[in-house]
């Protein structure tokens, strides 16, 4: 931990010389009055399955990105990105728990959601071509070569192990939307590359003061074509390790990605293979499982205003526990249409042909929806 906090002193003795005097009153303190722009997007959906249709919010949020340009070497930046619920945050329920003594059930409400939740908040320094460093919660270097494929509102992303474990942003393993994280990118001539890496969680399955790091290289070809690779390793406590059904060693998570990029044109490929990275659960039992997964995503845009998309998830677990079926897996082949109203205004159609099957061997359903999306 000294080690750390000496770091820090000598990352911020450096940021307070490379200010230039203009940038100072006559106080001598360092004055700044960044460029701040708020945004947001209102995004909802109808959304059916089976015999169910329903309005859902389809990931509304609002946010606010920062510049402050200190000379021409350096500049600071930042992002704060919020996740809003409009679809509400309480429902009703019959509740046979708080019965009255009629014998009848009562109508109870709770709470289906929070209304706010942070998707990202972080600051960094551009350092030109020195690269960009920055502190906080944001998409790491995994998420550079994996998250390519994730081109569908709601039906694709989900086997490139970017979001793992399953039904979380990434923020725990590292792969998504790390916490507590530094991230370093810079491009030298065709090529992209990161690093980054988490500090101690409050969680007790980590005792290293890193929790996780990985990074990614990306060759950007003068044909449109982009060739990645990445990878991201879990540091788990060891003696968490033996308790946890499945879990023989610490996660480790590789992405190859390959797409191809013009005005009209977007074609994309993930593969990734995880080393017990994933989680499913049996009977309130938690199983870790290793596996691999494909995404393949097309998008082609005939006009400015319309794109049409196409695409595949399948994702295959290697090792299964016994307590689950032996034919789980995830398998979606998702199609779509998008019309730009206006700048900021789109609406969108989107269909999934569903052939996965959950851990306990049922087959899960298709979806059809339709939805609007308005950035201001």
């Amino acid at each position: 931990m000294k080690k750390f906090i000496f770091l820090i002193l000598i990352i911020t003795s450096t940021f307070q010389g490379v200010f230039s005097q203009d940038s100072t009153d006559n106080r001598g303190l360092i004055s700044l009055t960044p460029e701040v722009k708020p945004w947001g997007r209102m995004k909802f959906m109808i959304i059916g399955e089976d015999n169910n249709i329903g309005v859902v919010d389809a990931g509304s949020r609002i946010g606010l990105r920062l510049n402050q340009k200190i000379n021409n070497h350096y500049n600071i930046f930042g992002e704060i990105e919020i996740g809003v619920n409009l679809g509400g945050t309480e429902g009703f329920g019959l509740s046979p728990n708080n019965s009255s003594s009629t014998g009848f059930l009562n109508v109870v409400s709770y709470s289906v959601g929070n209304l706010f939740n942070l998707r990202k908040g972080f600051l960094g320094v551009d350092l030109y071509k020195f690269g960009k460093f920055s502190l906080g919660k944001q998409y790491g270097a995994y998420y550079d070569v994996a998250g390519s494929t994730d081109i569908s509102e709601n039906n694709s992303g989900y086997a490139s192990y970017v979001f793992a474990p399953t039904g979380t942003d990434g923020g725990f393993s590292g792969t998504g939307r790390m916490s507590n994280s530094i991230v370093y990118r810079n491009t030298v001539s065709n090529f992209d590359f990161a690093l980054s890496a988490q500090f101690r969680l409050d969680e007790s399955q980590f005792v290293n003061l890193v929790n996780s790091f990985g990074g990614s290289l990306i060759y950007k070809t003068p044909f449109n074509l982009n060739v990645g690779l990445a990878f991201n390793k879990m540091l788990l406590n060891p003696s968490v390790v033996p308790h946890i059904r499945g879990l023989n060693d610490d996660p480790v998570y590789y992405a190859l990605g390959i797409n191809y990029k013009s005005e009209k044109l977007f074609l994309g490929f993930t593969f990734a293979n995880q080393s017990f990275g994933d989680v499913t659960e049996v009977n309130d039992s938690t199983i870790i499982y290793s596996g691999f997964g494909i995404e393949l995503s097309s998008s082609w845009s005939p006009t400015k205003k319309i794109s049409l998309l196409l695409g595949v998830n399948y994702k295959q677990p290697y090792n299964v526990d016994v307590s689950v079926n032996k034919d789980f897996k995830l398998l979606i082949f998702f199609y779509g249409f998008r019309y730009q109203i206006f700048k900021n205004t789109s609406v969108y159609f989107e269909g999934a042909i569903n052939h996965s099957v959950d851990n306990l061997g049922n087959r899960l359903p298709s979806n059809i929806s339709f939805g609007s999306t308005l950035y201001f």
